[in-house]
């Protein structure tokens, strides 16, 4: 499989993670599901070992931090983690491909493997959209109903 596509599911990260925001992340997601839905379904599909997969896609990101300036690594490889998160995840946990879901874990696994201290746990789209909260510096602001203008 084309492990330079899937990887940019994750090491394009800017756009997305600009509308990781309460009104924005919804349509984002979905506009992240139709361009690369398919290319994990196909991948997952046509996949001997999902670990192998799993591993070549995380051997992907590395190669990445390791293009980045040195100073810039850690702020990469963070905005990509949360990619993992909030966008792919979710993503391969909703997929209709069965195999997706055995590759999200297989990608969730691989990654404590080899980071060991720095793991992530998986959460599913709605869980992800129902943390969001009104709040200005730490403060819930409950009852507050900003009108979009």
């Amino acid at each position: 499989m084309r492990i330079e596509e899937l990887s940019g599911a994750v090491c394009q990260f800017r756009p997305w993670l600009e509308d990781f925001r309460h009104k924005t992340y919804e349509p984002a997601f979905r506009d992240y599901c139709a361009r690369f839905g398919p290319l994990y379904d196909q991948a997952a599909g046509e996949a001997e070992d999902l670990r192998t997969l799993a591993g070549a896609l995380l051997d992907a990101l590395e190669r990445n931090w390791r293009d980045q300036r040195p100073w810039n690594r850690g702020a990469v490889r963070a905005s990509e983690k949360q990619m993992l998160v909030v966008y792919l995840s979710p993503m391969l946990l909703e997929r209709e491909e069965p195999r997706c879901r055995e590759l999200c874990e297989a990608l969730r696994e691989a990654w404590s493997a080899r980071w060991p201290k720095d793991g992530y746990r998986t959460a599913g789209f709605e869980k992800i959209q129902s943390g969001f909260r009104n709040a200005i510096m730490g403060i819930e602001l409950r009852g507050f109903q900003r009108e979009d203008s």
